[in-house]
């Protein structure tokens, strides 16, 4: 049985597990990786470090004048991205489509043009963008994983998963595309599929943090609490400094009716992050839970300092007079 409060506004421990789904979005750098010999030269951005670059590949002899052109408003774009000139990057990258319309390279800029989009806060312009850039190199696994990522921040889970997929069938062992392929099906609820996939990043790389806590919160989920809670003893043991991992737990033990060990997580927890508002607010409801109004008092005064609204929590401090 989860745990049950008066306000809709309780931030329960279970929160603290949504870390997981971001560990793997980290934001690309907008440093251009120019590869060049004798024979040819290419463009790409920071993220594009994979065996599809294959494809961005080109003969040095095709270049003219007019290519050099291209690759110095490129630059340009490039360099006005990194100074975080936003419009004037876009105009840059916008003349050197126009000045060549077909030509290859324009699935990176217009990658890049996506990438800025997302860092003004234009999401769906975002999306376009990549749709125009996998128009035009539809396997290249650096976009789909840009586009897919910010389906799954949208929330948009069905073509996040699409997305996750098709890169899994280019790149089998890609960790990012596994990961967060095991978190959508988890959220579908689909946990069998997402067990899969956590099994098989965790052959891969047996020591992946993100994917051994996926595999306890999935038992967690699944109603099977004494394997997660096992599983997340066992990560304990080997990260015994992750606030996140006695939190999980005490979820897990006040879903039991195990107050008092839910209690003692907590406490380790906020020992190891004091500032954080969403473990100090839930052991103030386990606290008032238990009848010790003095110490869900303290919590709750404690979680207003740390940013929760002292409103939210009107009738709560009523009932610790």
């Amino acid at each position: 049985m989860k745990m049950k409060t008066n306000t809709a506004q309780h931030i329960k421990v279970k929160s603290e597990k949504l870390k997981v789904k971001n560990l793997s979005y980290q934001p690309f750098g907008w440093s251009p990786i120019c590869k060049s010999n004798s024979n040819f030269s290419l463009f790409t951005f920071h993220f594009s470090l994979q065996r599809t670059l294959l494809l961005l590949v080109f003969s040095f002899s095709l270049f003219t004048s007019s290519a050099q052109t291209y690759e110095s408003l490129v630059n340009q774009a490039l360099a006005a991205a990194n100074e975080k000139h936003y419009d004037e990057a876009i105009t840059l990258f916008r003349q050197a489509l126009k000045l060549s319309p077909s030509d290859i390279r324009n699935a990176l800029t217009y990658a890049n043009i996506a990438r800025i989009q997302e860092a003004k806060g234009t999401p769906l312009k975002a999306i376009e963008s990549y749709d125009l850039a996998l128009g035009i190199a539809p396997e290249n696994v650096p976009i789909l994983k840009a586009q897919a990522n910010l389906y799954l921040t949208l929330g948009n889970l069905s073509k996040a998963l699409l997305h996750y997929s098709k890169i899994l069938d280019i790149t089998p062992n890609d960790t990012t595309a596994l990961l967060n392929r095991a978190y959508i099906y988890h959220q579908q609820h689909n946990f069998q599929s997402a067990k899969t996939d956590y099994e098989r990043l965790l052959t891969l790389h047996p020591d992946n943090y993100a994917a051994l806590l996926g595999v306890a919160i999935l038992f967690q989920d699944a109603n099977k609490p004494q394997e997660a809670l096992s599983r997340l003893s066992l990560l304990i043991d080997q990260h015994p400094d992750r606030a996140e991992l006695y939190s999980v737990r005490a979820e897990i033990e006040a879903e039991a009716h195990q107050t008092e060990l839910a209690i003692l997580d907590l406490d380790k927890a906020i020992e190891l992050e004091p500032s954080n508002k969403n473990m100090v607010l839930t052991r103030a409801y386990l606290h008032l839970k238990e009848g010790k109004t003095h110490l869900a008092k303290q919590d709750f005064l404690r979680a207003i300092q740390l940013g929760v609204p002292r409103g939210q929590l009107k009738e709560e401090l009523k009932q610790c007079r």
